[in-house]
């Protein structure tokens, strides 16, 4: 790709977004970005600008977060959008990959300034054994769960199968245990949580990238 090109301008721009993600330079961020800014992530979860900005945190000895990197970019350019394809990777820092993902980026050029308008990431995902447990476990997940941005998260149960509801979506969930769950085709983990009485009261989303997510039962 020639160096002056509008490819490879949103190749480094793309970079330089993601380095501010990784240092929580929130500034830099906002500035790449269109304020309408979408992200679906691998989980089904569809977050703003804001929500975006409000889930950074810089990296630390306490909670080090891996190094994210870009393989095999493309870019496709249509007047003032242009499309970006490729691989995100995640690496620990002992050099192993412990998360690919597929992204698909689109970008529009505003006020002479490209910034992103709309990400889609899916996870390519090594596969997870499902256990086999008494659906008769679900009934007690069942319910509505608030996460601290006030999002309402429905927990469903269908028949054999348990479900997560979000935005007026339907996803299947596969126990890995009988308090964990998982999605296919996605490293999040839900963790169902109990009192010493017994009764389910938060749901934990354990996300790819060390992110925990606490989930109260509310209903």
């Amino acid at each position: 790709t020639p160096p002056n090109s509008v490819e490879q301008q949103i190749i480094n721009l793309e970079r330089e977004r993601l380095k501010a993600f990784a240092q929580a330079d929130k500034a830099a961020f906002e500035r790449l970005v269109a304020d309408d800014l979408t992200v679906t992530h691998g989980y089904g979860e569809v977050l703003t600008k804001a929500q975006e900005v409000a889930v950074m945190r810089p990296s630390t000895p306490e909670r080090p977060l891996p190094a994210l990197s870009i393989e095999d970019p493309k870019v496709r350019v249509y007047g003032d959008a242009a499309v970006m394809t490729g691989s995100l990777v995640e690496t620990n820092r002992d050099g192993r990959r412990e998360l690919v993902l597929r992204f698909t980026n689109t970008y529009v050029k505003q006020k002479e300034q490209w910034r992103m308008v709309a990400g889609q990431l899916t996870t390519l995902s090594r596969e997870r054994a499902i256990a086999k447990v008494d659906p008769k476990i679900y009934d007690a997940y069942v319910g509505q769960y608030r996460n601290p941005r006030g999002r309402i998260l429905a927990v469903i149960r269908e028949g054999d199968r348990l479900m997560i509801g979000v935005g007026g979506q339907k996803v299947e969930i596969f126990p890995e245990s009988e308090t964990q769950f998982f999605f296919k085709g996605d490293d999040v983990l839900l963790v169902f949580v109990k009192d010493e009485q017994g009764q389910v009261v938060r749901l934990i989303n354990r996300r790819p990238n060390g992110d925990i997510v606490q989930e109260t039962k509310i209903k």
